[in-house]
């Protein structure tokens, strides 16, 4: 389901496209919660992507 374009696994890339479809969220809404707003194009290595999702979950159960 994610669109691979690479072969190892923390270069991995995938497309926000991809990961909306299979989380069910909008791009748009991944865009400004994970990153922002500062994604300059919509793919994304899979490393940048945990460490995104691990600072939005580090800034959450702070608040």
């Amino acid at each position: 389901m994610l669109e691979n374009t690479k072969s190892t696994q923390d270069t991995d890339t995938i497309t926000l496209e991809s990961l909306s479809d299979l989380t069910g969220f909008p791009v748009e809404l991944i865009k400004s919660e994970l990153f922002e707003g500062s994604l300059e194009n919509n793919e994304l290595k899979l490393g940048e992507l945990r460490q995104a999702m691990m600072s939005y979950i580090d800034k959450t159960m702070l608040d």
